[in-house]
């Protein structure tokens, strides 16, 4: 497929990558690839916040961000994306 899917594959976290599509109704090329959309960069931003609070390995953002080809500083970005949007879901709950 792609490297980023290699690597997430090379770590068993293939369930974890199709759990996310699942949820937020994008493909695995969608998120392991290039593509920009607002639910696809929610889905990749998700799925960087679940490796970086994984229950056992907790992935640094240099990690996640050698994973996905990206720069750490835009990992954090996503995750920090990602826990605002936690974070406004539950105060509208």
């Amino acid at each position: 497929m792609n490297t980023v899917f290699d690597s997430l594959s090379l770590r068993d976290l293939i369930e974890l990558l199709d759990e996310v599509c699942r949820h937020r109704a994008v493909t695995r090329d969608e998120v392991c690839g290039r593509t920009r959309t607002k639910a696809v960069a929610c889905a990749r931003h998700e799925l960087w916040w679940r490796l970086r609070h994984h229950p056992e390995t907790s992935f640094s953002f240099e990690e996640i961000g050698r994973i996905f080809l990206r720069h750490h500083a835009t990992v954090l970005h996503g995750v920090r994306a990602h826990q605002r949007r936690l974070a406004d879901r539950r105060s509208t709950t």
